[in-house]
């Protein structure tokens, strides 16, 4: 089994503008190159058998969400949260239909974790004592769920696909609310 994957990537030009975080178009034309590259090196053959044969996996909103939607003010004018989401899961069905194009046939869709409980958010939540902002993870579960109906519509849709959800969210919930249960307490750094 092979495995696809590229760095952080995210679907809105506003986003993609403001950070070195890599437009969806753009890994789709790195993805393209991969298939040459690996088509010069093993033959069409071979190479389709292992494009065909190989898993996907793709996890798209949080940028575009905490580093775009909550941050900018122009994008919470020109959309409300469920427009956006709306927004989001369009480019995300194009996505998807795109991998399929190139040959892509196991896909895992991931959704977003609980946004609220992120490090970064809790720090900030000053007036709820730095606990878990709810709002966001209600948008996280709204958002999940789009996404979820997504994959259902799409596996009925393109012959041959088999693509699965793969929702983060109760996962991430549980190691908020019960850490040692996952191990020692201790300070974590993330230098991505």
């Amino acid at each position: 089994m092979s495995i696809y994957r590229h760095n952080e990537i995210s679907v809105d030009v506003e986003l993609r503008a403001r950070e070195s975080v890599i437009p969806l178009w753009k890994e789709l034309e790195f993805y393209k190159e991969y298939q040459t590259k690996l088509r010069t090196y093993l033959g069409n053959q071979k190479a389709n058998e292992i494009l065909t044969e190989a898993v996907y996996v793709t996890s798209l909103g949080r940028n575009d969400f905490l580093e775009n939607y909550y941050t900018l003010r122009d994008r919470r004018s020109q959309y409300t949260i469920e427009q956006f989401q709306v927004f989001l899961v369009g480019i995300s069905r194009g996505f998807v239909k795109a991998l399929f194009d190139l040959g892509a046939r196991k896909i895992s869709l991931g959704g977003v974790p609980p946004m609220g409980c992120l490090p970064l958010e809790r720090t900030t939540n000053f007036r709820e004592g730095n606990e878990c902002l709810e709002s966001y993870n209600v948008v996280s579960m709204q958002f999940n769920g789009k996404l979820k109906g997504l994959v259902g519509e799409l596996n009925k849709e393109l012959q041959g696909i088999k693509l699965v959800f793969s929702n983060p969210f109760y996962v991430f919930m549980q190691i908020v609310r019960r850490p040692s249960k996952y191990g020692k307490l201790g300070l974590i750094l993330n230098f991505d």
